[in-house]
């Protein structure tokens, strides 16, 4: 019992009250995509774990990037690098706009998610049509957001 004391003084010391004098943070109302950045994935039959591939990713530079706020629209074309390593002249004939990962920055403390059957971002999808996000801010408000990419240039 007298362990008890102790510890329920230390709970009591060691917890906050404070309720009041707390700034009120900023309710975001940006819905914004302000960078797009792409990526192949692929296995390296050269580099093999417990038996598996490895997985490695080639990043596909971003060219020609237009990104218009007002319409909410992103149009771009994205490079193929040069092989080397183990991204060899047969795994970069393989990369195609019909699977690759797709990355956006968005603006602070906002969500996106895809719509009407548009890749979900952060894994291997098809980008070889105009796909549509929803980017929705801290606030609530939402934006509708088409990305285009339209070329690969090898």
């Amino acid at each position: 019992m007298t362990g008890i004391l102790p510890l329920w003084i230390m709970a009591c010391l060691l917890t906050s009250c404070l309720t009041a004098g707390l700034d009120e943070l900023p309710a975001f109302e940006d819905a914004e995509i302000t960078d797009v950045t792409f990526e192949y994935r692929y296995m390296d039959p050269y580099s093999v774990w417990m038996g598996e591939p490895i997985v490695k990713w080639e990043n596909l530079p971003v060219q020609d990037k237009e990104i218009d706020s007002n319409a909410g629209t992103i149009i771009c074309k994205l490079q193929v690098p040069q092989s080397g390593g183990t991204f060899d002249d047969i795994i970069r004939d393989q990369v195609s706009l019909e699977y690759i990962v797709g990355k956006f920055y968005i603006s602070t403390a906002a969500t996106i998610a895809p719509v009407e059957g548009s890749p979900t971002l952060g894994i291997p999808g098809d980008f070889s049509n105009p796909c549509k996000y929803v980017v929705t801010a801290a606030n609530g408000t939402t934006k509708m957001w088409t990305v285009h990419v339209t070329e690969l240039i090898r």
